[in-house]
């Protein structure tokens, strides 16, 4: 191959994925690296000594790649650590001390941090855990990094969602390496700051964001602001938010190789002058820059596409230092590489999988588009240039956007043509603003206002594109292999584009029937799916009716179709055709007798039922309707209190009858 590092990664990547679904024990993911370089080593002996290249050598780097991808997930798994937290936390309340590392993104109920755990029962522990505190508007003393505490409580799994096809946090945040949360309320104490590196990295952080506040900016600019000049996102509304999604704009919100260009340009043409120095010019412009980078990169958070951009923007740099050409696609797999060792949980991460995927689409498609330069004005030649990147960088992610997603926004195109530039010119007015906030107040005011105009009219102007939503596609149905599926047809479709030849032209065409056909057979097989679901809604009562392609939502609440888990359930499902109906209370599925037990207490002694669902807190003798209407299982939705619920399970128990409680297990689904 002309570039092994890259199958070398991509081998990698697989072995960690595999450790990750496999869970190796340590010794054992050990006990096969060491085969594995056995291997190698017997292998390189034996091709040095034929004249002709062998294939043996090859399949064996391919394999030490996939056993190394093991055994990297294997170290870098907490609990395999001996003195991970959860080798300690099984007895009674254990008394917990650490401190707040970061802040993440709250929602609509909580604050979220990452804590750090030093010690549990005076043992020195280490590991990670979520803390969340609960939301108040009256509270303004929030934990900041570098507070610690001590906590008297166990900490509990983080939850799984409790309506089917939703996202799944607790998944999530086990492959940022978290197993558990810990809320606060009576629980602790704050024993002082802890000073270590997040500490002074926050404070740092916390000092450039407090210092527009001269500027007296809108919240809505201010957080734009964080977000493109910081990597803050944290408190960025969710209107906000939506219209960047849905103008197809998201990524600028994201600091990544857009941003770092700019800044690695700008520090670029800022330090040239040290070339000047004969002795030491060089190496001080490539360490002025390298440090510049990075110290930008761990401001900004250390995000998994800022990694990628820091890591290739210093491979760029050192070839420039070393006056060699750093071939692009050999600087972007050694980044990946570095990165997967780094940090293996990284192949999980949407950000690093949109990033290198954007990427790998815009070096490889470059030289066909650059054959469309269509003139050599400059300001017609930068349009084009950002007309095709764009449409380069979405061929990329394309696939992997409407898995994640679910949504494709037609006007992505004309938003990135305006938004791209703007931004850019926004990046850096607002770094020259947050440098002129620390040594001149008054030229700060002058410029910020130039600053927060531009800021407003990039919102404004995304705001109106978003505002098209004829033009956004949504609830688009789509699996992991259709996504895998998809990416080799655009393959196959590169292939076609450089050499337009017979057999790539039938190896297109077949991709693109192995394509259809596996999406015919997604839906044959969701369409054939009938089943009975009684959703987790505290709002109120909601069960889904599917069969084939209908999807019947019983409720008596007007939204019902706009809840969010009956949205993501119709999508996964396939379902084509929606419709609500009102909640009766007497329903059949599958043969069986359902009976719906509301607030109005009211049911026929002689009505012999299968299943009994409570709805509203209804104020019966569960063991007489037990006795008279003889079900075989009891269902008890969110809209019920938990008191009844923790008395109707004692009752439940006593008769020995199955109690499903949506509030406690989640969805209850019958087929």
């Amino acid at each position: 191959m002309k570039y092994p590092i890259g199958i070398i990664t991509f081998f990698l990547a697989l072995g960690i994925i595999a450790g990750h679904y496999f869970g190796l024990a340590q010794n054992i993911a050990f006990l096969i690296v060491i085969v594995a370089i056995t291997l190698l080593i017997v292998s390189f002996w034996l091709s040095k000594r034929t004249f002709t290249p062998t294939i043996h050598f090859s399949v064996v780097v391919l394999f030490f790649s996939f056993c190394f991808g093991l055994s990297i997930q294997s170290v870098h798994f907490p609990p395999n650590h001996k003195l991970h937290y959860t080798h300690f936390i099984h007895s009674g309340n254990p008394i917990i001390k650490g401190y707040v590392s970061e802040r993440l993104k709250p929602n609509d109920y909580q604050e979220r941090y990452y804590f750090e755990i030093t010690s549990v029962n005076q043992n020195p522990v280490n590991g990670k855990i979520l803390l969340t505190v609960a939301r108040d508007s009256t509270q303004n003393n929030y934990p900041h990094p570098g507070d610690s505490f001590i906590i008297a409580d166990n900490p509990s799994p983080i939850s799984k969602p409790l309506n089917p096809d939703q996202f799944n946090y607790a998944s999530y945040m086990e492959k940022q390496g978290i197993f558990h949360q810990l809320k606060l309320k009576d629980n602790f104490i704050r024993t002082g700051t802890i000073t270590k590196f997040d500490y002074y990295l926050g404070n740092f952080r916390e000092r450039l964001i407090n210092s527009f506040k001269t500027h007296h900016y809108s919240p809505q600019v201010q957080n734009t602001l964080n977000a493109l000049l910081l990597g803050q996102r944290q408190d960025m509304d969710s209107t906000t938010n939506n219209a960047y999604k849905n103008a197809g704009v998201l990524h600028i919100l994201a600091i990544s190789g857009l941003h770092f260009s700019v800044l690695f340009y700008l520090l670029t043409i800022l330090f040239k002058p040290f070339n000047r120095f004969k002795k030491h010019g060089r190496i001080l412009r490539f360490l002025s820059i390298i440090i510049i980078i990075w110290g930008f990169a761990f401001i900004t958070g250390l995000s998994a596409s800022v990694i990628r951009s820091v890591v290739m923007f210093t491979i760029i740099s050192l070839g420039q230092y070393l006056n060699r050409d750093t071939n692009i696609y050999n600087s972007v797999f050694i980044s990946m590489l570095i990165l997967l060792v780094a940090n293996p949980y990284f192949i999980f991460d949407a950000g690093f999988q949109l990033s290198y995927l954007a990427v790998f689409a815009i070096i490889w498609l470059e030289s066909y588009y650059r054959k469309f330069s269509l003139s050599k004005h400059k300001p017609i030649s930068y349009i084009t240039d950002i007309i095709s990147i764009s449409l380069a960088a979405q061929i990329g992610v394309f696939p992997l956007s409407l898995y994640y997603f679910n949504q494709f926004p037609l006007l992505f195109l004309v938003a990135n043509i305006i938004v791209i530039p703007l931004s850019n010119i926004i990046l850096i007015l607002g770094l020259f603003v947050l440098l002129l906030n620390f040594i001149w107040t008054d030229a700060a005011l002058i410029a910020g206002k130039a600053l927060e105009l531009l800021v407003i009219a990039m919102n404004s102007f995304i705001n109106w594109i978003a505002s098209f939503e004829r033009f956004v596609i949504k609830e688009i149905s789509f699996t992991l292999l259709l996504t895998l599926l998809l990416y080799v047809v655009i393959a196959f479709f590169c292939f076609w584009l450089y050499k337009k030849s017979y057999r790539n032209t039938i190896a297109l065409l077949f991709t693109i029937l192995i394509f259809q056909g596996a999406y015919s057979i997604t839906t044959w097989k969701h369409n054939q799916d009938e089943e009975f679901i009684v959703f987790n809604n505290r709002k109120s009562t909601t069960i889904t009716l599917k069969s084939s392609k209908q999807l019947t939502v019983l409720s008596n609440d007007s939204t019902a179709l706009s809840n969010a888990a009956i949205k993501a359930y119709s999508r996964a499902g396939f379902a084509t055709k929606i419709e609500q109906k009102p909640l009766q209370n007497v329903l059949w599925f599958s043969q069986k007798k359902i009976l719906i037990i509301d607030s109005c207490n009211t049911y026929l002694p002689n009505l012999k039922s299968e299943i009994i669902i409570l709805s509203g807190s209804p104020k019966i003798n569960l063991e007489r309707a037990i006795n008279d209407l003889q079900p075989k299982e009891i269902i008890a939705d969110a809209t019920n209190y938990k008191s009844y619920i923790k008395r109707w399970k004692q009752t439940c128990i006593k008769q020995k009858i199955p109690f499903h409680a949506t509030a406690e297990k989640g969805y209850y689904s019958l087929k």
